[in-house]
């Protein structure tokens, strides 16, 4: 006679909270004994997206996971401006775009986004699923409106947008030059942008000719990329400068992004930055 050997059933292990760590199938013998040595275990079919681990009763109980229903009164917020939504209390608030941030609040909240941009805002209050929302931050002219007490506001300040915006202008321009540059040509030639213009107007120059003897070229053709990298090079550090000037002068975020914004570059601010 064979003997009988129950089926493995579904099965979860959970943390103190009730956050379900690890899921599988065990045998009904092996889940009751270690539930009773040291806990932490619950039959049942569970996973963590869905399923939590119910502790606030006489024994552990796995029940599913509700969605988190929020709504904000407005998708675009001036920058500044108040969006406001109502939590539960202890909500964690993980806000991602050109900004980073997080928080921890509850009943009625203001989230203040201070930089234009596209933002997604995830909320989280244990046990309900979590809720992602997208806000979206336009550029604005005039003055900012002070954001209301005790708001959330994501943002880190005038001066250290400023810094960050003109440190992307910068590299931008920098990246811009290694990429126009022709093969062959060498930062250093662009020093003799004169002696290449003699050249390409019918002149002679020395210089020129010993190089392009070296490179394998015509001193006509060397002239000719030299004057012509030389007017870019010219034409990008005017626009970088009337750009990073731009960003110097604004008086808002909003100002600093459209700044960037003439120039196709986006404000972004990595996290920790």
């Amino acid at each position: 006679m064979i003997p009988f050997l129950p089926l493995p059933i579904a099965f979860v292990r959970h943390d103190p909270a009730g956050r379900i760590t690890e899921w599988g199938r065990m045998e009904p013998a092996h889940i009751a004994a270690e539930a009773a040595e040291r806990g932490g275990i619950v039959s049942g079919e569970g996973h963590p997206d869905t399923h939590y681990v119910d502790l606030s009763g006489p024994g552990p109980v796995l029940r599913t996971r509700r969605n988190l229903v929020v709504a904000f009164d407005t998708r675009e917020p001036a920058p500044g401006a108040p969006a406001r939504v109502a939590l539960p209390p202890g909500t964690a608030l993980t806000v991602t775009g050109p900004v980073t941030g997080s928080a921890t609040a509850g009943g009625a909240v203001d989230l203040v986004l201070m930089v234009p941009g596209t933002y997604r805002v995830t909320m989280e209050a244990w046990p309900r699923r979590s809720a992602v929302e997208t806000l979206t931050v336009p550029v604005t002219a005039g003055p900012v409106p002070e954001p209301p007490i005790g708001a959330v506001v994501i943002g880190p300040g005038l001066e250290a947008v400023r810094a960050r915006a003109k440190e992307i202008a910068t590299d931008h321009y920098a990246r811009l030059a290694l990429i126009s540059r022709p093969a062959g040509l060498q930062a250093a030639d662009l020093l003799k942008a004169q002696e290449a213009a003699r050249v390409t107007a019918g002149g002679e120059s020395e210089w020129i000719a010993i190089e392009a003897a070296e490179r394998g070229i015509e001193p006509g053709a060397l002239a000719g990329m030299i004057t012509a990298e030389s007017a870019k090079t010219v034409a990008r550090e005017i626009e970088r400068v009337r750009v990073t000037q731009t960003i110097a002068r604004a008086a808002t975020e909003s100002g600093v992004v459209a700044a960037l914004r003439t120039a196709c570059l986006e404000f972004n601010l990595p996290p920790g930055a």
